[in-house]
C-alpha cells in the first residue's frame, strides 16, 4: 500500500534512526563519544628512516596501529615488542560514559522494583497505579469525532510523522537542553520515555483495545497502524511523562517552577508550553486516527501516576536534584 511520503513496509523501523534529529540521535557523537566508524590505515612515521640521505630519497616507515615504528625491543634482547606490550594496559576502570538511553534502561530495573512500603512494587499496586478499561459505551462518539479530524492532517501530517520517533527534540524546541548543556536533564527524559513505554504496553495487553481503523474502515490511517494495542496511548504517556519531568525540574534560583502562564480572565487560565506540548503530540495521533481520545487521555493520566513513583526513585531524585541545578539560572518574567 503506498501510504504518505512513499511505500511503508517492514523497514519503516529505520524511521527509529532517520526520523530523530541530533538531539535524539543514539550512540552518536553528540554526547561526547566517538563517530560510529573509525577509520585506521598506514600513516608515515614523522622521521624518516635515514636522515642522512637526500630528502628526495627519503622514506618514512609506515604505522598500522598499534604503532609499530620505532620498534621497542625486549629488554636484554634484540627481538621487538611484542604487539600487546606496546602500550601497558590497566588492571580495572569504572565505566562512566553511559549513553542516556542506556542508561534509561538500566533505570527500568529500579523503576520496577521500586516500593515504597517494602513489599509489592508500586507500579503494580493498584491504588497507586492503575489504568481502569476503557468506556465502550463513548466508542461511536469517539469514532464519529475521529473521522472529523481527517480533513486535519494534511495540516499535521509533517509533524505528526516526526513525531513517531521523536518526542524528546519537540520539547528542545520550546527550551533548548542538550547532553553537554543540561545532562542530568536529558537523562530524565530519556528515563521518562523507557517507564512510559514500560507501563502503556503493559496496559495495552491487559485491555487488548482494537485500534479504531479496525472498527471504522472510513478512517484509513496514513500510517501503518501499530502492531500492538490502542489503549491507552504510549506517545500520550511518553509525551506527558516527558513533559511532567521537565516541568520539575526547571526552576529559577529560588526553587519556583517558571514555565506556567497565568491569565487572570475570567476565566482563570494556566498555560505551560510543556503540557501544550504533550497534549499536541497526543492529538496528533488522534489525527492519524491510530488513537481514540480516552486512549490520549488514559496515557495522560498514567504518566502523572508514573511520575509520583518515578521521581522518589533514588536514581531519579538524584537526576532531578541535579538537573534543578542546571536550570536555576533561569528566571520567569511578566507577561
Amino acid at each position: 500500500m503506498q501510504r504518505y511520503g512513499g511505500p511503508i513496509g517492514p523497514f519503516d523501523a529505520q524511521d527509529a534512526q532517520d526520523a530523530q534529529d541530533a538531539q535524539d540521535a543514539q550512540g552518536s557523537t553528540q554526547y561526547g563519544g566517538s563517530p560510529r566508524h573509525l577509520r585506521i590505515g598506514i600513516s608515515p612515521h614523522v622521521d624518516p628512516d635515514d636522515n642522512s640521505v637526500p630528502i628526495e630519497d627519503q622514506w618514512w616507515p609506515g604505522n598500522q596501529w598499534p604503532a609499530t615504528h620505532p620498534i621497542a625491543v625486549v629488554t636484554g634482547g634484540t627481538d621487538p615488542v611484542r604487539l600487546h606490550k606496546i602500550y601497558k594496559s590497566f588492571q580495572s576502570a569504572a565505566f562512566h560514559h553511559w549513553s542516556p538511553e542506556n542508561e534509561a534502561v538500566a533505570f527500568l530495573s529500579e523503576f520496577a522494583a521500586f516500593s515504597s512500603t517494602g513489599g509489592l512494587p508500586d507500579w503494580m499496586d493498584p491504588a497507586k497505579l492503575d489504568v481502569p478499561a476503557p468506556d465502550l459505551s463513548k466508542v461511536a462518539d469517539e469514532l464519529t469525532e475521529l473521522i472529523g479530524l481527517i480533513e486535519y492532517r494534511a495540516g499535521v501530517m509533517n509533524e505528526a510523522i516526526q513525531q513517531r520517533r521523536t518526542v524528546i527534540g519537540y520539547f528542545q524546541g520550546i527550551t533548548p537542553f542538550t547532553f553537554i548543556s543540561h545532562p542530568d536533564t536529558l537523562r530524565l527524559c530519556h528515563a521518562a520515555l523507557v517507564v512510559a513505554q514500560f507501563l502503556a504496553f503493559h496496559f495495552k495487553m491487559k485491555h487488548k483495545r482494537p485500534r479504531p481503523s479496525q472498527l471504522h474502515p472510513g478512517l484509513l490511517p496514513p500510517i501503518d497502524v501499530p502492531q500492538h494495542a490502542s489503549y491507552p496511548s504510549a506517545h500520550a504517556t511518553e509525551a506527558w511523562l516527558v513533559a511532567l519531568c521537565l516541568d520539575e525540574v526547571i526552576v529559577d534560583s529560588a526553587g519556583n517552577k517558571v514555565m506556567d502562564t497565568t491569565h487572570p480572565g475570567p476565566p482563570q487560565q494556566i498555560r505551560n508550553p510543556l503540557k501544550d506540548m504533550a497534549a499536541r503530540i497526543a492529538r496528533n495521533r488522534e489525527v492519524l486516527g491510530v488513537h481514540y481520545k480516552s486512549d490520549s487521555e488514559a496515557g495522560k493520566s498514567l504518566a502523572s501516576q508514573a511520575f509520583d513513583i518515578m521521581k522518589v526513585c533514588p536514581t531519579a531524585a538524584n537526576w532531578i536534584t541535579n538537573a534543578k541545578n542546571h536550570w536555576k539560572d533561569v528566571s520567569a518574567t511578566t507577561a
